[in-house]
């Protein structure tokens, strides 16, 4: 479901700044302020291979850590925003948003990748108890949420991640 245009891309936005601390920037400030458990990961060191690892494990780990029915927040800051269900990938694609506003009668939306390859990504669950929120500049990845943190625990070592 596209929260484009709707009061709910500015209440989940708001959520974002308030509950996480979220301060976008280019400085070397802490991006974040989690009052939850968190971990935070370096990726700047991964292969061509991990990247692509690194797309389908995440997909796989939301999967499992998602409650059945519950749906979780794909966000790209000051860009699109959806709300998806991490076990359907059809929920998981680019597609054609039709608005007459835009030059050309709409827009694409574009799901985010799960590396942040020049903008903020972030993977939240709509009720915020776990997320996974992709920083370009300094190429990290903070995780919050006791299961999800546990998932990537285990994983991390093999997508050539740092622990922070």
């Amino acid at each position: 479901m596209l929260l484009d245009d709707t009061p709910k891309y500015d209440e989940v936005w708001g959520r974002v700044y308030n509950e996480l601390g979220f301060k976008p920037g280019m400085r070397e400030s802490i991006p974040f302020t989690i009052a939850q458990p968190h971990c935070v990961f370096g990726i700047a060191d991964m292969s061509v291979e991990q990247l692509d690892k690194m797309e389908s494990v995440s997909r796989e780990i939301f999967a499992r850590v998602t409650p059945a029915g519950g749906r979780v927040y794909a966000l790209d800051w000051q860009h699109s925003a959806s709300l998806y269900d991490p076990r359907n990938p059809d929920e998981q694609k680019d597609f054609w948003v039709e608005d007459t506003r835009y030059w050309g009668g709409g827009y694409n939306f574009y799901f985010p990748s799960f590396y942040p390859d020049g903008d903020y990504y972030f993977f939240i669950a709509e009720d915020f108890s776990f997320g996974f929120l992709g920083h370009p500049w300094r190429r990290e990845v903070w995780i919050f949420g006791g299961e999800l943190i546990s998932e990537y625990e285990a994983v991390y070592k093999e997508l050539g991640w740092t622990e922070k």
